[in-house]
């Protein structure tokens, strides 16, 4: 408890150092959240994003995806984990995370299936989140090569966008693939290579939706419609932020590469990490107030997050040593 504690404090200083960084810089300006007060339509459409995109097509995601690996949970309860999932990612972002708290009662509303698996199941909504979001923006690059090309990064954005999504193309087919006889990646991957270790579990776990391919192409599809509409509401953000139209297919380009270095568990929820990361991006492309579009964009998020403790009042609370249980099976879930 000690520990974890010690490490929350830790990235809570981190994020809090490089916000104040960015604000003496002067290239991040708190008082740009007075845009919400002013401008109802961003509320409405951020609003949409939570409702629409995070809560219901987030959910029939995650339900998905746990249908595909055999475990049952109805909308109503899927929505409730999901919304309390969204509480505890900004309440507790460094100790017990949404993830855990979802998947402790899944497990509870499933006895006898599978611990590990329901734990792998979490990282592939993640996944396959992550592989949305790329495709949808390797997409919008591949339409506007012409304005993309004047770019000087134009090289590095193609090299890193196309590798990516094709990496993800390339996971998805081999995982899902019958083989006649032994599986030629699972060798390659039982390799001690440091990493290796961690992909293998993450194939075996994907490996268990070669039965049932329809729902990993469903949540697939799923995740591009959220993704679509993150991004539309990112550039709708940024065109408040700059008070112009900048190009589209330069927010497009950018966007993933600066929502994947939230994913780094340096700073809770990205805080300070995504805004410095957003700053780089934006001036990469010859976009200004880059950390303002992030800040208004996360924020807003993780506000509307704290909706999540309304359906938690609803749920037969689970004991603490539980969930520390879950989260302990998670950290060495077996392949």
């Amino acid at each position: 408890m000690l520990k974890s504690l010690l490490i929350t404090s830790g990235k809570l200083f981190v994020a809090a150092a490089l916000l104040v960084w960015l604000q003496k810089k002067g290239q991040l300006d708190f008082a740009q959240l007075r845009l919400f007060q002013e401008n109802p339509w961003l509320v409405c459409a951020t609003l949409f994003y939570f409702f629409v995109g995070l809560v219901f097509l987030g959910t029939w995601r995650w339900k998905t995806l746990l249908k595909g690996a055999g475990y049952t949970l109805t909308w109503t309860r899927a929505v409730t984990l999901q919304m309390t999932g969204f509480f505890f990612n900004s309440v507790m972002p460094g100790a017990v995370g949404g993830d855990i708290i979802k998947i402790a009662y899944v497990i509870r509303d499933n006895p006898g299936r599978s611990k590990s698996q329901v734990m792998m199941t979490a990282l592939l909504d993640r996944i396959v989140g992550l592989a949305g979001l790329f495709l949808v923006c390797w997409v919008m690059f591949l339409l506007n090569l012409g304005t993309i090309r004047e770019l000087p990064v134009f090289s590095s954005l193609l090299l890193i966008t196309s590798g990516v999504s094709l990496g993800f193309i390339a996971f998805f087919f081999a995982a899902l693939y019958h083989y006649k006889g032994q599986d030629p990646f699972l060798r390659i991957l039982q390799l001690k290579i440091p990493g290796f270790g961690f992909i293998e579990k993450l194939y075996n776990a994907m490996r268990v939706y070669r039965y049932a391919r329809k729902d990993i192409l469903a949540s697939l599809t799923i995740s591009i419609g959220i993704q679509f509409i993150s991004l539309l509401l990112f550039y709708f953000i940024s065109t408040k932020v700059t008070s112009q139209y900048p190009s589209f297919a330069k927010v497009a380009v950018i966007y993933p590469i600066g929502v994947t270095t939230t994913a780094i568990p340096i700073t809770p929820a990205g805080l300070g990490v995504g805004h410095v990361a957003f700053d780089q991006l934006f001036q990469l492309v010859g976009l200004d107030h880059g950390a303002n579009a992030f800040n208004l964009f996360a924020l807003s998020q993780l506000f509307l997050n704290l909706i999540g403790f309304i359906p938690y009042l609803t749920l037969k609370k689970i004991p603490m040593q539980e969930i520390d249980s879950v989260s302990e099976d998670a950290d060495k879930a077996p392949a």
